[in-house]
């Protein structure tokens, strides 16, 4: 599920920005951590269903999911573990092209998986059977919504409030970015960028990473308990 908006920066800096859309009687997530992986602090909040995440990063890479590919599919359960899983099995890997031509994607359910460092963005989308691998502009804004819950007519229409609002805001803060992930729409709820439908799956968190210059910040808002959070992310260097 969820939205996800990429903005470059003028000092080779990005803000990546993911609005999580979850059923309300899946459990709390737990407030973004920093955990030690495979030599890595990284900076997630943690899904304690599936033990992963929506969206993670470290001092040089940030890295999101979406459900879906490319169309809307039927799940077919049972599945070899969590999308979430994906994002910390992402940083075992060398590089995104050491993790694309490696990873086992079989057995997981289709995802999109954008993955942003200074000078590069990528896209990759697993549709259940084939990994589709495709490099962004890394100096152009973008908007992702999940194929799960939007129809091709409605992921259209949010590119053209994207689009609209990029000319109100030719030069986004970081706020004014939040704030289109919290008031983008037509008055639908069900299908504005901070979704409810029936009170029983709507959008129940809005994590943005900035990376600007050496510092990476990590701004996670969570919906059901409106408590805020930042956090400084710093670069970890392995010991002997």
């Amino acid at each position: 599920m969820c939205t996800a908006t990429y903005f470059p920066l003028t000092d080779n800096g990005f803000i990546l920005t993911h609005s999580r859309d979850e059923r309300v009687l899946r459990p709390s997530a737990l407030q973004p951590k920093t955990y030690r992986i495979n030599e890595q602090d990284i900076t997630f909040p943690k899904d304690p269903l599936g033990q992963g995440t929506w969206i993670a990063a470290t001092a040089s890479v940030s890295v999101c999911l979406l459900n879906g590919a490319f169309t809307a599919h039927v799940p077919t359960p049972p599945y070899k573990h969590s999308r979430g899983l994906v994002i910390p099995h992402f940083f075992a890997y060398s590089s995104i092209d050491h993790f694309s031509d490696t990873y086992d994607f079989e057995g997981i359910e289709p995802f999109t998986l954008l993955i942003a460092t200074v000078g590069r963005l990528v896209e990759l989308r697993w549709n259940g059977s084939r990994l589709f691998m495709h490099d962004k502009d890394p100096d152009r804004p973008h908007i992702w919504s999940s194929l799960t819950l939007y129809s091709p007519i409605i992921i259209a229409q949010r590119e053209d409030w994207f689009r609209d609002w990029q000319h109100q805001h030719p030069n986004p803060t970081v706020d004014s970015i939040r704030w289109f992930h919290q008031n983008a729409g037509d008055g639908d709820s069900t299908n504005s960028v901070r979704m409810n439908r029936n009170n029983e799956l709507l959008t129940l968190s809005l994590s943005s990473i900035v990376h600007q210059e050496a510092q990476v910040e990590f701004i996670y808002k969570d919906f059901t308990q409106q408590s805020l959070t930042h956090t400084l992310i710093r670069p970890s260097y392995a010991t002997a």
